[in-house]
């Protein structure tokens, strides 16, 4: 059995103390009644993302994983940062929070043996073996440049795979719709804002280029926003396909345009 576990945790970006106010809510309720309930789980996804937007994406993905074709025995919880988090998402700070669930480092960010670990982690049957560890980003983040060199090299030394997409997850979104290849793909990595009504007369002139289509494809989306998933239900496989068109590499993501969500949405269905 598969369990897929998406968290947003509040991390120790920028000093290990303040790794202290780090906690996390209960999982909400789910029925898995549909499910088998006989078989112990085998492989764990931990997936610690950035935003409200990739946050309820997840959720939906939880919550249609029949429809998705991910297998009846796979066991989706997910996690979330406590009110007031909502905005610790640098991705250094996940990558250190993820270090500390895994009880990897401690609340000063001081390395923990490897055989002290397993009695330090905080994920009751998490297996380090096994388990996938995967931190959900944008490469358009703010500042992100100099830090991530040491993101990949942290996540390579600990097994933590990294999920980017450059620009951003709204170029996920967008390959949910029809012909991604319509959109000059120098337009799709540059995602300029609408400065003077340049790309499209009718939109808000604070909005770049792939919200714009987005919104115009999913009536009613908002960037940094929860998104309704059941528009984009019924298109993740064309997502999935769509994403093969471009980079899928998450080291070469930094300087290309992709996005390695389609190929952690393959791995889910395994």
């Amino acid at each position: 059995m598969v369990q897929f576990q998406c968290l947003k945790i509040l991390s120790m970006y920028g000093g290990g103390s303040s790794v202290e106010r780090l906690s996390l809510r209960t999982p909400k309720t789910f029925d898995y009644t549909n499910e088998s309930g006989t078989i112990k789980p085998r492989i764990r996804f931990y997936c610690i993302a950035e935003g409200a937007t990739e946050e309820s994406y997840f959720y939906g993905v939880r919550n249609n994983k029949s429809e998705l074709s991910i297998k009846n025995d796979v066991y989706i919880k997910v996690l979330e940062k406590q009110e007031g988090q909502e905005t610790l998402s640098h991705p250094m700070q996940l990558v250190k929070a993820c270090l500390f669930q895994m009880g990897c480092i401690d609340l000063k960010g001081n390395q923990i043996p490897e055989d002290k670990r397993e009695e330090n982690c905080k994920w009751d049957g998490f297996d380090a073996r096994i388990d996938q560890v995967c931190v959900i980003f944008d490469r358009d983040y703010r500042k992100l440049e100099q830090y991530l060199e040491e993101i990949f090299t942290l996540c390579n030394e600990y097994g933590i795979k990294v999920v980017m997409s450059n620009p951003n997850f709204e170029l996920w979104l967008l390959m949910h719709f029809p012909n991604i290849k319509q959109y000059p793909s120098k337009m799709l990595f540059e995602n300029r804002k609408n400065l003077r009504h340049q790309l499209f007369e009718e939109a808000s002139t604070n909005k770049k280029f792939l919200e714009i289509l987005v919104s115009r494809n999913a009536e009613g989306y908002s960037k940094g926003n929860k998104l309704r998933f059941e528009r984009f239900l019924p298109l993740v496989d064309n997502a999935i396909e769509q994403a093969k068109i471009y980079c899928e590499d998450s080291r070469k993501l930094i300087n290309e345009l992709g996005t390695s969500v389609g190929k952690l949405m393959e791995e889910m269905r395994l």
